[in-house]
């Protein structure tokens, strides 16, 4: 009786564990998209003036974003200086600039309304956030393997996010073990 206990409570355990865990550990296309974004802030004068998250769609979804067209990324932003203004201007009209490391400027930045987004992006963006598809000029092989974006602002200094190494294979790293 005893046992039928014991065994009962340890096989709850485990289910309720791996219930818990399948909502906790991201799925392929979550990691995937985690794997893809960078974040970054301006600070100056110990206060944040600029959360700027940004996720290299190319790196996501290349079928969707393939290289051969031009690097995108998808951007969220958060400017806390503009807090509480009454008419707040938008993150590239209040002076901010996106390049890559090679100095290339965007060729087209299009604003997004949350109910224009679908997907992982939809899911993952800020509440607060205004959110832009920055696509540039297709890149050689080596800028992409280097691939920076350069947050500038001539105020609040500049930034780098790095999207050059690119995701581990799981599959490769479990043979080796």
């Amino acid at each position: 009786m005893l046992k039928g206990i014991i065994f009962s409570a340890i096989l709850l355990c485990f289910l309720g564990c791996e219930s818990v865990k399948s909502v906790v550990v991201p799925q392929k296309q979550e990691e995937a998209y985690i794997q893809a974004t960078r974040k970054t802030e301006l600070i100056t004068q110990d206060r944040v003036q600029v959360v700027l998250i940004a996720t290299h769609l190319n790196a996501f979804n290349g079928e969707k974003y393939p290289q051969e067209k031009g690097e995108v990324f998808f951007v969220d932003v958060y400017q806390s200086f503009q807090h509480g203004v009454e008419n707040p201007r938008g993150f590239f009209e209040n002076g901010f600039h996106l390049t890559l490391d090679n100095g290339e400027t965007p060729i087209k930045i299009t604003p997004l309304q949350k109910e224009q987004m679908e997907g992982l992006m939809r899911k993952s963006a800020t509440p607060w956030g205004e959110y832009y598809l920055v696509e540039f000029m297709p890149q050689d092989k080596r800028t992409q393997n280097s691939l920076q974006l350069f947050l500038r602002h001539k105020e609040f200094g500049e930034n780098s996010l790095n999207f050059g190494f690119k995701p581990l294979n799981k599959e490769a790293l479990k043979d080796k073990r």
